[in-house]
């Protein structure tokens, strides 16, 4: 099964998304977290579609016991929200731009906004994606593994 297919595009629209088993909400949330990640970096996560689940995403991190990705994620969070950024916010900077406008996060954001996007840089270094001998993957096939028998009642 591939998530990615044009087939299951429909699965994160909030209103299905919503329904799913919490456990394939997870696996779903982590796996874009990851391409995300290794795709466009962390701000590329805030910025894009993916940000929108952020809360989710740090739950689902915190129920596949990656701790450490865990805190990191929520202190990222926190910083947002202590500066009165959201993530919606930094997604409508983007949505701004010009169809294949070429451009980097001091023309799209204020100069305020970039220097927390730099402080978050610095922190997202410490995720997993950065740590030897670290992965996420680990840490979500234990819980997969776990919650198994969950699925199988969902999928049959």
């Amino acid at each position: 099964m591939n998530i990615y297919d044009e087939n299951f595009k429909s699965l994160r629209q909030e209103e299905i998304f919503i329904q799913l088993p919490v456990i394939l909400q997870d696996i779903i949330l982590i796996l874009d977290f990851d391409i995300e990640l290794q795709m466009n970096g962390i701000i590329g996560f805030l910025e894009n579609s993916t940000g929108n689940y952020i809360e989710e995403t740090i739950l689902s991190l915190d129920r596949i016991n990656a701790t450490k990705d865990f805190k990191i994620m929520n202190d990222i969070k926190v910083l947002l929200s202590l500066n009165g950024i959201s993530t919606k916010k930094l997604r409508e900077d983007v949505n701004n731009l010009s169809l294949y406008q070429v451009t980097n996060s001091s023309e799209i954001h204020d100069n305020q906004n970039v220097e927390l996007l730099n402080k978050i840089a610095t922190q997202a270094d410490q995720l997993y994606l950065y740590r030897d001998n670290d992965s996420i993957f680990d840490n979500l096939f234990k819980y997969v593994e776990e919650k198994k028998m969950n699925l199988m009642k969902y999928l049959q």
